[in-house]
């Protein structure tokens, strides 16, 4: 299966604003348009709760009526099952749940399958695994920080594109890149493309593992 990743992130590592509860694009229309591009290729799309909140809607591509299986990892299940995303039964959503005894508030919806794979070692091969079990060959990661400093410790990102954006936040409480957390073994990265578009500079990077 092939992991790949879409960010961008500001001079100074961050991902975001602080303190907001909705999406907020750092980046320009053409970066959001190279995500919809990348979502083209995937025919799974995974994400934490914290980006579900920010976006609760289809993650769609240029394609309206491609039918992208959806990957949510919640440790909690506090999810609004009311949301945008929940609304299309052709579109299927899996829901990791990373602690064996949470409930859902709401009752979802019958096409949304919750599965428990508690947060601890070897919980991503677990993911990743049964992600494969759908039919999925092409995995976009879309974030945040903490779902993509999960992957890479795990050692099961292939690819990132990053999109680098010429200017600073300047907040702690902003979120990160790999969520505020240090990488133990980090991987060798290689810049597979890059090119500039008007202010931004948008890499494909290859990562590789010890």
């Amino acid at each position: 299966m092939r992991v790949f990743a879409c960010m961008a992130t500001t001079l100074d590592g961050k991902i975001g604003p602080a303190g907001v509860d909705q999406f907020v694009a750092i980046g320009s229309r053409y970066d959001m348009e190279n995500l919809i591009s990348l979502r083209d290729e995937a025919d799974g799309i995974l994400f934490g709760a914290s980006t579900f909140r920010a976006w609760p809607k289809v993650h769609r591509g240029n394609d309206p009526n491609k039918k992208t299986h959806h990957f949510i990892m919640s440790r909690s299940l506090d999810l609004d099952f009311e949301a945008d995303l929940f609304q299309f039964p052709e579109i299927p959503v899996t829901i990791f749940s990373g602690s064996d005894n949470a409930e859902p508030r709401q009752t979802p919806p019958d096409h949304v399958n919750i599965v428990s794979i508690p947060d601890q070692s070897g919980q991503m091969d677990q993911i990743l695994r049964h992600i494969a079990t759908c039919d999925v060959n092409a995995l976009l990661v879309e974030g945040g920080g903490h779902i993509l400093h999960k992957f890479i410790t795990a050692q099961i990102l292939d690819e990132l594109y990053l999109t680098l954006v010429p200017s600073v936040i300047g907040d702690e409480r902003a979120p990160t890149l790999l969520g505020g957390q240090r990488l133990t073994i980090p991987p060798h990265i290689k810049i597979l493309s890059s090119k500039l578009v008007e202010n931004e500079v948008f890499l494909h990077l290859k990562l590789e593992y010890a």
